[in-house]
């Protein structure tokens, strides 16, 4: 007979991508809600979220050189705005997407907006397995209020009437996935999660008192399976996850015999969660390249004599390896764009310019600090 259960703790899934009986679009994800996924652990896992920031500002630098401040829309969004937005998503998701508005007579771009790529669905394939039309909507959860909009493929030879506004849709090549990507940090979106999850249970356990672990026998004779399971579910709604770390637990009993048992389970020891947060940090930093965590302001001991040695090596490594490959990638795309757009241009971004101290030692031993940039 079963007298305890186990909660499960599943680890985020692959998401797949399928056609669904009655819908126009494919779904991203199980749900379809896939992308909303990475906005939450984004928004929850701090040392992901810099991470993203930290490529972002490098693949925009300081700007678009010549053609940054062109508007490109009636909403007067410069390039550089719709770059530095786009380049989020590419980050975030594995792709952007954009819509792109003809003129009346159809020669010639007249307005480029960035589309929220967690709001775009791929249509189904046709016979060619080339995919047509794009769907928008600003909530996927909720289809019936936010009801999904129609548009074309971007495509320069139907850019008239009805086909005057498009959607181009770009995204990083992911093996066995034909119409969505997946995040070139895939390989850690588990440990992004338990970043999250460990910060909100310290967090809870310092609201809830910072209370110990229990291991709770109730001494009343054997209950059957229905009030068992009730029990389990009452204790587990209460008890079970990071949020409700540390809760007080009372009960009340008709005696000192049919008490319930309550013993104190300790919780592992501080050096458990540094070796934990570095394991977790490092996987995260792994997944996005970052070979130095200095560069998002992560102090560790790395064997350099100093700091600026460390950020020195460390960020034109991230550069040639990270950085530069994928703004070749956002500049040739924007480049194809804007071909339409009457700008026959090659992009050059102008790269951050980062300044700090170096101790050098001269002949005779005496140390200058010097300030030093990338540059």
């Amino acid at each position: 007979m079963k007298l305890f259960n186990a909660v499960k703790f599943e680890a985020i899934p692959l998401p797949t991508f399928k056609e669904v009986r009655g819908k126009d679009w494919i779904a991203y994800g199980e749900d379809n809600l896939w992308p909303q996924k990475m906005i939450e652990l984004y928004q929850s896992s701090a040392i992901h979220n810099t991470a993203i920031k930290a490529k972002k500002d490098g693949v925009c630098g300081e700007g678009i050189i010549a053609y940054g401040d062109a508007i490109v829309n009636t909403h007067n969004e410069t390039l550089d705005e719709v770059f530095a937005k786009a380049t989020v998503d590419y980050l975030l998701f594995g792709g952007f997407s954009l819509n792109v508005i003809w003129n009346r007579a159809g020669d010639r771009i007249a307005e480029i907006y960035h589309l929220p790529f967690n709001n775009i669905r791929s249509g189904k394939q046709d016979e060619n397995d080339e995919v047509t039309h794009y769907y928008f909507s600003s909530n996927w959860a909720n289809t019936r209020k936010y009801k999904p909009v129609e548009y074309l493929k971007y495509n320069p030879t139907d850019t008239k009437g009805d086909s005057a506004s498009q959607i181009y849709y770009c995204y990083e090549y992911s093996p066995g996935n034909d119409v969505y990507p997946l995040p070139s940090y895939m390989g850690a979106v588990n440990d992004c999660e338990l970043d999250s999850r460990i910060s909100i249970f310290h967090n809870a356990n310092i609201s809830n008192g910072a209370l110990p672990g229990l291991f709770i026998n109730l001494p009343n004779g054997m209950a059957n399976p229905e009030e068992r399971q009730m029990i389990y579910r009452d204790l587990e709604r209460a008890f079970s996850g990071a949020e409700n770390a540390g809760k007080l637990f009372l009960s009340f009993s008709d005696g000192a015999d049919r008490a319930p048992q309550v013993q104190t389970i300790d919780n592992p020891n501080d050096d458990y969660y540094i070796v934990l947060e570095q394991r977790i940090s490092s996987r995260i930093l792994t997944a996005h390249r970052i070979s130095s965590p200095l560069l998002l302001g992560i102090k560790d001991a790395s064997g350099f004599s100093n700091n600026a040695d460390e950020i020195e090596v460390a960020y034109a490594h991230f550069m040639g390896t990270v950085i530069e490959p994928i703004q070749e990638v956002l500049t040739k795309k924007f480049e194809y764009i804007l071909r339409g757009f009457g700008m026959n241009v090659k992009l050059e971004i102008k790269p951050n310019q980062i300044i700090y101290k170096k101790e050098i030692v001269d002949d005779s031993g005496q140390e200058t600090t010097i300030e030093q940039t990338n540059g």
